[in-house]
């Protein structure tokens, strides 16, 4: 039998196709965890209560991650992260264009924590979608808690003051990235992030960097955000602000690994916003560079299947109000296998002036310079 000549190019180009194809590998990876616990909350000039919640000890999350070898010093990536309460089942809202009313309402399933697709190069990557900002890195990274339960520091970070939430805080939608190589100076990360708001939202500028060598990794990172507060006019109770407010934030942060899995850790958070604008109160006047930082020390000791941990989170408002706040944390977490723990957390929060900060953000806040005290208990499984 004689094969034609587009016959034999059709056997040539399968063959170079399943030569791609198996030199091209890909991966898809699925992950996650689930989370409850019991919790009792008492603030002063409220009362005592108890809840039954999610996020002690891990965020109840679901994610998929992807790689694909492209060949050449080339590489795909994705990452998609969600997440719920375990509580009740809803889902976790998240934005558009980085604006407050932009926010779903939740209930149903967003991709709210991450979602990035990334372009790996021999010039370094890069990725677009939804990410930490810069300067929260450290946050995540040097809190004996992460950014999971009442012992967290981000009972104070994502909040410029009371109830002012600013979305660029935490996380930047409609995002691009570049981060340089690692293979370029062994052990250190440096990255720029971008947002140009669409048009409708705020204007994000971010510059980010890692550098880990042994035992020690150091974080940082410094953003921009032109008119954090689009559209959020009627969600304010403190300040009028002006429509062409700045967000100016930067973080440092350190751990250190001891001998004996004693990791030493902390990091500070500065948040500034420079025409905050005419306060409630007459008499305080309007406000120009309020500056808000946060300061931790903590510890972690891994002992046998048990990990300690103690912090200490310092809250200095430099404005006019005074709302500072000091938050105390002692917890210990028994891991029963490589995938479940359970854990119980004790914190205090002691707030001075106008703050009346809680591990429950609002309907459950202490009176002006109350203190707020908080136990939980739970059990947390990844996979």
């Amino acid at each position: 039998m004689k094969c034609t000549s587009a016959a034999r190019a059709a056997v040539a180009l399968a063959g170079a196709l399943a030569a791609v194809g198996a030199s091209a590998q890909s991966s898809v990876t699925i992950f996650g965890g689930v989370d409850g616990n019991v919790t009792r909350v008492r603030s002063e000039g409220r009362g005592s209560m108890w809840q039954v919640r999610d996020a002690g000890n891990y965020v109840t999350k679901i994610g998929f991650t992807g790689n694909e070898d492209l060949g050449g010093g080339y590489r795909a990536h994705f990452y998609l992260e969600s997440q719920a309460s375990s509580d009740t089942g809803n889902g976790v809202p998240t934005n558009t264009n980085n604006r407050v009313t932009g926010s779903s309402t939740g209930g149903g399933l967003t991709w709210n924590r991450k979602a990035t697709v990334s372009l790996f190069t021999p010039m370094g990557e890069v990725r677009f979608g939804r990410d930490y900002t810069p300067p929260f890195a450290p946050v995540a990274y040097f809190d004996p808690w992460g950014t999971a339960g009442v012992g967290s520091s981000v009972n104070h970070q994502p909040i410029y003051k009371g109830t002012l939430a600013l979305p660029t805080l935490v996380r930047v939608s409609n995002s691009v990235a570049y981060h340089i190589p690692r293979s370029w100076v062994n052990g250190l990360q440096v990255y720029v992030q971008g947002a140009a708001g669409e048009g409708t939202g705020p204007r994000f500028m971010g510059i980010g960097s890692t550098y880990l060598n042994g035992p020690l990794l150091v974080a940082g990172g410094i953003s921009r955000t032109d008119a954090p507060l689009t559209d959020m006019g009627t969600a304010l109770t403190a300040p009028t602000v002006s429509s062409d407010n700045k967000l100016m934030v930067w973080s440092l942060g350190a751990w250190y690994t001891l001998p004996g899995n004693v990791k030493i850790m902390g990091f500070r958070h500065s948040q500034t916003l420079d025409r905050y604008g005419s306060l409630a109160t007459p008499s305080i006047g309007t406000e120009l560079d309020r500056e808000v930082t946060d300061s931790l020390v903590g510890v972690s000791w891994g002992l046998s299947t048990y990990t300690l941990k103690a912090s200490y989170v310092l809250r200095d408002d430099k404005g006019r109000e005074n709302a500072d706040s000091r938050q105390i944390a002692l917890g210990v977490t028994n891991n029963l296998s490589k995938r479940t723990a359970v854990y119980v957390t004790a914190v205090q929060i002691e707030n001075k002036n106008t703050a009346s900060y809680n591990y429950i953000s609002s309907g459950f806040n202490p009176v002006a310079g109350g203190t707020a005290r908080a136990i939980q208990a739970g059990i947390a499984h990844n996979f």
